[in-house]
């Protein structure tokens, strides 16, 4: 019994130290995608960012904020959940005071941004901060030889803290029908990887979601993510990228160390690098 307690404790001890050294490290998953849309020899580097929940990665966030230097992007998505209702701005801020000026920065909600019942407060201090908000809407984005369309969509939280009534479904159908016959390369932002079905109605090219956590726990090979938000155990889209017919979908495992409290295991918090290139 004494060798069995003495294995168990050192069981615990070695998943414990996992789970801290990988909460102190950022991975970066790199996506490289081909499309016939670009111009020929021509590429769109984003950098993906989600579910920060203000988590701080060195001094003044110094960690995170190299890593998007370094990644040379030439847009910067924000997939909503930067914010956390219970817990400091600071973390956020600090991020969107250092990759000002990097790239063109583009946000959309998640649902922690609205629990902060403050939304009027974080859109007014993000667009501070030159981010450009998608509010159930889409942009014309020129990026080097490229024009492509650059859509946003609002997480259904909306409905219950700000717009009452507000219907998600019907705001796509209104807003996004009339890209179908748009030739150029589109990418949808949205929150909430488990709607995919709701995206999948449209003609975009890709699809990009947080929201997840990676699932929490992983056992890399075997379970790809343990527990995720609106998926529940053993989730289908915990993180990773995912083919839909004509669509890709990439989910973020995202950058939170701090909501849920729960830890990370084997599951390092990550950003996201696409590549689109010319095919």
């Amino acid at each position: 019994m004494k060798k069995i307690r003495h294995l168990i404790f050192i069981f615990i001890a070695i998943i414990f130290s996992i789970t801290l050294n990988s909460c102190r490290s950022i991975s970066v998953e790199t996506y490289t995608l081909k499309t016939p849309l670009l111009e020929k020899q021509s590429s769109i580097r984003i950098v993906l960012i989600a579910d920060l929940h203000n988590s701080i990665y060195g001094k003044d966030q110094s960690i995170l904020i190299d890593k998007v230097k370094n990644a040379n992007p030439d847009l910067i998505i924000l997939a909503g959940d930067i914010i956390d209702n219970m817990d400091t701005i600071i973390g956020a801020q600090l991020l969107l005071s250092g990759i000002s000026g990097i790239a063109p920065i583009y946000f959309v909600t998640g649902n922690h941004e609205y629990w902060t019942n403050d939304i009027e407060g974080i859109r007014e201090e993000l667009i501070s901060y030159g981010v450009i908000i998608l509010w159930d809407s889409y942009a014309i984005v020129e990026t080097g030889k490229n024009n492509i369309i650059l859509a946003g969509i609002e997480d259904p939280e909306k409905q219950f803290y700000e717009a009452p009534g507000y219907n998600q479904k019907e705001i796509m159908e209104t807003v996004f029908r009339e890209l179908d016959d748009v030739p150029w390369y589109k990418i949808l932002i949205a929150h909430r990887p488990e709607m995919i079905e709701t995206y999948k109605r449209y003609s975009f090219d890709l699809v990009l979601s947080g929201h997840t956590h990676g699932g929490q726990i992983r056992l890399p090979n075997i379970i790809n993510g343990l527990y995720a938000p609106h998926q529940g155990l053993f989730p289908r889209y915990a993180g990773g990228m995912y083919s839909h017919g004509n669509i890709t979908h990439i989910v973020s495992r995202g950058l939170s160390i701090r909501h849920p409290r729960f830890p990370r295991i084997l599951n390092s918090p990550e950003l996201v690098i696409v590549v689109i290139e010319s095919d």
